[in-house]
């Protein structure tokens, strides 16, 4: 049911709402410019997105228009099990901000946790670094202003690859260490390795070797992948074996979309703690990359981000040549009355 004031109206956004949806696109086009330097929306994923959540959560999408034409956009995510709502996505068209669209958007989403029983909203807003390239403060005061407040806990930090300028495999992928071999696949993991890559991820190599006996179900590798596809997006992974146990130990993954050919996102790298200390971080991620500019040759510029607390996969990352640009930062507000 649209929920509607005066100006703006409200209106659920759906994938079969195929004017609607090309208004959104529109929007997020128009919207590029918030963040100078990051990829322009891919329409493939971004339509994908209002088919196939990521695992484990729900995504609730809606739109205001003014005069019949979206002027905004909000996406809330509902993770199962969690008190929290997140913000997503909450857009005005540039040429209308500041005329109150946002503070409807916003009473919006915390009418909407409220209604789901979530305690906390949440977002992530990007924050310039001091040696960075100058970021928008708006969305922060926007935040401060709605009664967000920057959470206690480390920052992400966002690097980037530029290939053009930087090449880290000019001295060629390192030697496997003794021990070891290397496996690659590409979207979908081979069903070998689907449980083990989603005990790897969801313990970021923390847990024990045996970690499967956690009954993992249905695969969360296999859940992302629904995502993945269903998005138009296609990735590709290195893995490498422990030898003697023919344990996966460790395995990282880059993605594409389907647009914007000149980039790529450098995802998940983890390495079981049990066979941490031979490099084996680097090791994935050269070869891997070294795959990428064979499949996708285009690719010119990666993108990445780690918690700021990270260091030995920031120090890995800087190792080959990323650079930070800014940060992430996570903001909460309590559900509570709306402004």
């Amino acid at each position: 049911m649209n929920r509607t004031t005066a100006v703006p109206q409200f209106a659920p956004l759906t994938a079969d709402d195929d004017e609607t949806v090309g208004q959104w696109l529109r929007l997020l086009d128009d919207s590029v410019g918030d963040v100078p330097g990051n990829a322009p929306a891919c329409h493939t994923d971004m339509t994908g997105s209002l088919r196939f959540a990521p695992p484990a959560t729900e995504l609730d999408d809606w739109v205001v228009r003014r005069d019949g034409q979206v002027v905004g956009a909000l996406r809330l995510a509902f993770p199962d099990g969690a008190p929290v709502a997140r913000v997503d996505q909450l857009l005005v068209r540039p040429a209308l901000r500041r005329q109150g669209i946002g503070r409807e958007l916003f009473r919006h989403a915390v009418e909407s946790a409220a209604e789901r029983g979530r305690s906390v909203l949440t977002t992530t807003l990007v924050e310039g670094l001091a040696a960075g390239p100058a970021r928008d403060t708006g969305p922060a005061a926007f935040g401060a202003a709605m009664g967000a407040v920057r959470a206690p806990v480390p920052a992400g930090l966002h690097q980037w690859l530029d290939l053009g300028r930087h090449d880290p495999l000019a001295g060629g992928v390192p030697a496997v260490p003794e021990g070891y071999s290397l496996v690659s696949w590409d979207t979908i993991t081979p069903d070998e390795f689907a449980v083990r890559v989603s005990v790897l991820e969801q313990s970021l190599g923390g847990g024990p070797a045996d970690a499967a006996a956690q009954e993992v179900a249905t695969s969360y590798a296999r859940q992302f992948e629904k995502m993945r596809v269903g998005r138009g997006r296609r990735a590709y992974h290195t893995g490498v074996i422990h030898t003697a146990s023919g344990v996966l130990a460790g395995y990282t993954s880059v993605s594409k979309t389907t647009s914007n050919p000149e980039y790529a996102l450098q995802g998940m790298t983890v390495v079981h703690h049990e066979h941490r200390g031979h490099r084996l971080g680097l090791l994935l991620k050269l070869a891997n990359l070294a795959r990428v500019r064979v499949h996708e040759p285009a690719v010119r510029l990666v993108e990445t981000a780690n918690a700021e607390d990270n260091l030995p996969m920031i120090a890995v990352n800087a190792t080959m040549g990323y650079v930070p640009r800014d940060r992430w930062v996570s903001w909460t507000r309590p559900v509570g009355p709306t402004v």
